[in-house]
């Protein structure tokens, strides 16, 4: 069976922040889907997130690889986007310790590759069950075997994340595929959104975007989380899986 994918990608600077660090790239003719949630400085962060979707649309579009084993050539994009941020970040002393998250789906026949490093999340809605297919590469993570560490790392450390793009010159990029199954819908997202919506919402949301407007679901995902607050800046990307007719 072939599938079509239907995507729409929103970001909001948000109701606090100054300025929009979150970057995203949804680009059907490569079947690419790209958020990324900058960190580091007065526009480190912004750099960062831009430098890293530029570089891995343009990895991907030129089928550029890193000939080390790497499963998919979209792990090697994120690879190649840490070298950049890392290299760039040495060369300008205002934009040290800057850093990106990234989540990250490249389309491939059936399959979807899905790649991420950092605390930004990948769900999927199928068969009306919603799972978060990524793992948070955080603090409380980390030491979540370790019941009296976790307790003392706690709510204060919740968002501290130990693993981004750009911190160092080689970064570790968790990838996996998944077979494309007909309504299915994926959503990546920055946690602008993850941190004020519940998952019982962002379920909701999702499911009407299966029989509704795909657009229309990016922006009430949006919406959502600058009706709770809106603290930080908010970034989705949703995709649905259909069969193609």
């Amino acid at each position: 069976m072939s599938f079509r994918v239907d995507s729409a990608g929103r970001s909001d600077v948000g109701l606090v922040r100054e300025k929009n660090e979150d970057s995203f790239v949804v680009d059907p003719d490569l079947g690419l889907y790209v958020v990324c949630d900058g960190m580091g400085g007065h526009v480190g962060g912004q750099v960062a997130s831009q430098t890293s979707v530029a570089k891995i649309t343009e990895v991907v579009r030129n089928g550029l690889v890193i000939e080390d084993g790497q499963a998919d050539r979209l792990a090697s994009a994120i690879r190649l986007a840490n070298l950049a941020v890392f290299q760039r970040a040495r060369a300008e002393p205002a934009l040290h310790n800057m850093g990106t998250t990234v989540v990250a789906i490249r389309e491939d026949g059936d399959l979807l590759h899905l790649c991420h490093v950092g605390d930004s999340r990948i769900y999927r809605v199928r068969s009306g069950a919603l799972d978060q297919v990524t793992m948070d590469h955080s603090l409380v993570n980390l030491y979540a075997s370790n019941p009296e560490l976790a307790k003392r790392f706690g709510p204060a450390n919740e968002n501290v994340i130990v693993r981004a793009v750009g911190l160092r010159e080689e970064v570790e990029v968790d990838h996996r595929a998944i077979a494309m199954e007909e309504g299915d819908m994926y959503l990546l997202c920055s946690d602008g959104l993850t941190d004020m919506v519940d998952d019982w919402i962002l379920k909701e949301l999702l499911e009407d975007g299966l029989h509704g407007s795909i657009d229309e679901c990016a922006d009430a995902l949006i919406r959502a989380a600058l009706g709770n607050g809106g603290v930080d800046n908010v970034t989705a990307v949703v995709l649905r899986i259909t069969g193609a007719h």
